[in-house]
């Protein structure tokens, strides 16, 4: 065997050796990414749903009709821009339906709808600006929201927090509007009026 095997036979030692230090590092010491999540369950009439979400640490789950009647159906989340957004949907009841979240900026948003219940529905959140956002319509267990229509605008670096109670109302229209660009706030309405309609929560 010659110096020139002798130098071929190092040099491929050498870079065995290399990979074997260098590669478990590259893959395995890598720090964990966390990506958006997208959970669909839903089952029953017309539906369209669309999401769309960019950046990362986003997270959208919707239920709408996966155990009882949803009718029309229309759902839309789109969530952009850096720091986590969380929007979720339920509604475990029906009717016309129409889910429209739109969340967008730096900061950290959550737009949620838990066991709304069922009639005419039609809800859509927005929330932007660089502030931690967060609006919640919870329905009452038991109860019907037969008018339904929910408005809330969030926007702003001022952080901003929403909580909207259901809790029996027939002709609810809410429009719900924190947008001091710097001013931050935290709010909550329970409805329970049975045949009233139409309330506003406004801070500009």
């Amino acid at each position: 065997m010659n110096d020139d095997d002798n130098r071929n036979i190092f040099l491929w030692a050498l870079l065995v050796l290399v990979l074997v230090q260098v590669l478990p590092y590259i893959f395995w010491s890598k720090p964990a990414r966390a990506d958006n999540q997208i959970s669909i369950d839903q089952i029953g009439t017309y539906n369209t749903v669309a999401v769309t979400q960019d950046g990362t640490t986003h997270s959208a789950t919707v239920t709408m009709g996966k155990d009882s009647s949803v009718d029309n159906t229309y759902i839309a989340i789109t969530q952009q821009g850096t720091g986590a957004k969380t929007a979720a949907v339920d509604m475990p009841g029906g009717y016309n339906n129409s889910v429209v979240m739109f969340q967008d900026g730096a900061g950290n948003h959550t737009a949620a709808i838990q066991n709304l219940n069922g009639a005419a529905n039609n809800i859509n959140f927005s929330q932007t600006g660089a502030g931690n956002h967060s609006m919640t319509v919870t329905g009452g267990v038991g109860t019907t929201n037969s008018g339904d229509t929910i408005n809330a605008t969030q926007s702003g670096s001022g952080d901003k927090s929403f909580q909207l109670n259901l809790n029996g109302t027939t002709g609810a229209t809410v429009n719900v509007q924190q947008t001091n660009p710097t001013t931050p706030n935290s709010g909550s309405m329970t409805i329970q009026c049975i045949t009233c309609g139409t309330y506003n929560y406004i801070r500009q």
